[in-house]
């Protein structure tokens, strides 16, 4: 259920718009005789020009119950929620005048209250925060009816997103250690990575453009069927990080998107020269076994070496301290 109000100067398109049979029916009326939408406009302004301060001598308000709620109620019961909402604004309907119209042209049955804001004695209700007044009245009636009420969806909603939230921060954790897991084997290829990263139970789901090219990866953690961009798990975890990261496509029948080509080039260097590097030690020690050798016998020595002398330097220590105490 949701309720509207404002007031306004209350022209006759209101009322003419408001009050049309071809639209739905009255439902309630109090203090008015009026037939036509210009008599009972007239018919107020009889009392409005009690009060000659005022701008809006008029309140148009709107309660609208659920569609599912809407279908069901009765005219009786829909004079019963006009009237308890009115109460809910401090206002008494036995006292006040006003009419109700109900609007059933769309599915989405709801009333129209048409009510003259300056009362007998030429004061005005007050409209101060009038709107949201009325959106506590139709959920406090609502409550009153067991009725669908539009405040409490809304508090569902928000409950139900901070939810969704926590559990997505607690999948993002996890598929973070996961990355991280997998990241420490260094894995040389970007097929290599997802595959891996398979087997732990997290299957990338590729983002494509319009014009056929890979932009992305979606992450979807098979355990709890949940999905998530890449770069939202962690920044690290985007593909233009991944790429630079020296894990290139191996396939090169994959389309990649124009911002990603030159980290696909970059990751190629880094892995040829990763590549290199490691030949070239490999081919350095292939050629000098003995060099290779000497070099390690040569580092334990100098190690032998410095052991003895710490030994031998805490020895004379010892003894320049047995000295100092005989004397």
């Amino acid at each position: 259920m949701i309720g509207l109000a404002e007031s306004c100067i209350g022209g006759f398109a209101l009322f003419n718009y408001v009050i049309d049979l071809n639209k739905g029916y009255e439902l309630m009326r109090n203090n008015l005789c009026g037939e036509s939408p210009l008599e009972i406009m007239q018919e107020l302004k009889i009392i409005q020009n009690l009060n000659q301060k005022a701008t809006n001598k008029l309140f148009s308000m709107v309660l609208s119950p659920h569609i599912n709620d809407g279908e069901n109620l009765s005219k009786k019961q829909l004079r019963e929620l006009t009237k308890d909402f009115l109460q809910e604004l401090e206002i008494d309907p036995e006292k006040a005048q006003f009419i109700g119209f109900v609007h059933t042209e769309k599915k989405h049955r709801h009333i129209h209250i048409l009510m003259n804001r300056v009362s007998t004695n030429a004061k005005l209700f007050a409209d101060h925060h009038i709107g949201k007044k009325a959106q506590w009245a139709a959920h406090r009636v609502a409550e009153k009816h067991q009725l669908i009420s539009a405040r409490q969806i809304r508090l569902n909603n928000m409950k139900e997103a901070e939810t969704i939230k926590a559990d997505s921060k607690q999948i993002c954790k996890k598929i973070y250690q996961k990355h991280n897991n997998v990241i420490l084997t260094k894995p040389k290829s970007m097929e290599e990575y997802l595959s891996k990263m398979l087997k732990m139970g997290m299957d990338f789901i590729p983002t494509i453009t319009k014009q056929g090219s890979l932009q992305g990866f979606r992450i979807k953690d098979l355990e709890s069927q949940q999905d998530i961009k890449a770069s939202a798990v962690h920044r690290s975890m985007g593909l233009k990080s991944l790429l630079e990261s020296g894990m290139p496509f191996e396939n090169p029948n994959i389309i990649l998107h124009d911002s990603l080509i030159e980290s696909q080039e970059l990751a190629n260097l880094q892995k040829i020269s990763g590549d290199n590097a490691l030949k070239e030690k490999i081919t350095h020690e292939a050629k000098n076994p003995i060099n290779s050798y000497e070099n390690q016998s040569n580092t334990e020595e100098i190690t032998k070496k410095h052991s003895v002398n710490s030994s031998v330097h805490e020895e004379q220590n010892d003894a320049s301290k047995q000295k100092f105490k005989r004397r």
